[in-house]
């Protein structure tokens, strides 16, 4: 998932286990970075729904297409801005050296 998020290329999403399944609502409904491709009443999915789903995402003139797209562009910004992940860390070491010092204390 943080992989696709990284790249340029768009996402498809066939979701099979249930963590895929929880993922692709996550990127598709709520993130709106991907699209999924319908299953069949079958549940399996067709040839004709997955080109279909690439269809939407890749058309430069697709509504959707743009908003995947746009959406993905910004959430890849933040993702690599300066700072993110290191910061994270550098709070946590600090919150653990804060709660060993207070031990200490004691």
């Amino acid at each position: 998932m943080w992989e696709s998020l990284m790249s340029d290329c768009q996402i498809v999403l066939l979701p099979f286990l249930s963590d895929q399944i929880l993922n692709t609502r996550l990127m598709t409904e709520e993130l709106e970075v991907s699209v999924e491709v319908p299953r069949e009443e079958t549940g399996w999915f067709s040839k004709e729904s997955l080109s279909a789903a690439i269809i939407s995402v890749m058309d430069e003139d697709s509504e959707l297409g743009n908003l995947v797209r746009r959406n993905h562009s910004k959430l890849k910004e933040s993702l690599v801005s300066p700072g993110l992940l290191t910061g994270y860390t550098d709070k946590f070491v600090e919150a653990l050296q804060d709660l060993v010092n207070d031990t200490n204390l004691e």
